[in-house]
């Protein structure tokens, strides 16, 4: 559980590092409204994932093969959150779409894996599937990302980011109660 929550800062703290970054280039970076949710999809990603964590709190003992499946979470999260944003380069101006296009399939091809491993990783600690809020928020999550996957459509990449929002809405709503 220790080193999920390392890893995880890990990833949390790149990306507020980056924003950062793009508040300090402002006026050499071309903001785009699909790669700012972006953003904010990945970080709350990696929020949502480390409180989803809480529910194998109590699980003892641990396999290997349970361990790295968790683990693949926050890695994989922390590899969206480097292709998140781009390293700024001092006098370069900078275009988030063009930026956005260049790496979105891999940032959805990711974030898919992650969705796959989270599932893959519950099905092996507790021994059944997810049919909970949290496996259809996964599940939906999945199929609006599979589109996005193979096309480099500007349409299909703005209606995936409106519908990820939306998700990601409900799933900030589902995880809202305390843990422990």
């Amino acid at each position: 559980m220790a080193l999920y929550a390392i890893v995880a800062g890990l990833g949390v703290s790149l990306l507020v590092r980056s924003v950062g970054q793009i508040i300090e280039a402002r006026d050499r970076v071309q903001l785009y409204w699909v790669h700012s949710c972006w953003i904010t999809l990945v970080f709350v990603a990696h929020v949502v994932s480390w409180f989803a964590l809480w529910r194998f709190a109590q699980h003892t003992p641990w396999t290997v093969l349970q361990a790295l499946l968790l683990l693949c979470v926050p890695i994989l999260l922390y590899l969206i959150s480097h292709l998140a944003v781009p390293e700024l380069e001092d006098g370069r101006t900078h275009d988030l779409r063009e930026y956005y296009f260049r790496h979105g399939s891999w940032m959805q091809g990711l974030l898919f894996a992650v969705l796959v491993s989270g599932a893959a990783a519950q099905l092996v600690i507790e021994g059944r599937p997810d049919f909970s809020g949290g496996g259809g928020v996964r599940a939906a999550a999945a199929v609006i990302l599979l589109p996005g996957i193979v096309s480099r459509r500007p349409g299909v990449h703005a209606a995936q980011a409106v519908l990820l929002v939306l998700v990601m809405i409900y799933a900030v709503s589902y995880v809202a109660r305390p843990i422990g």
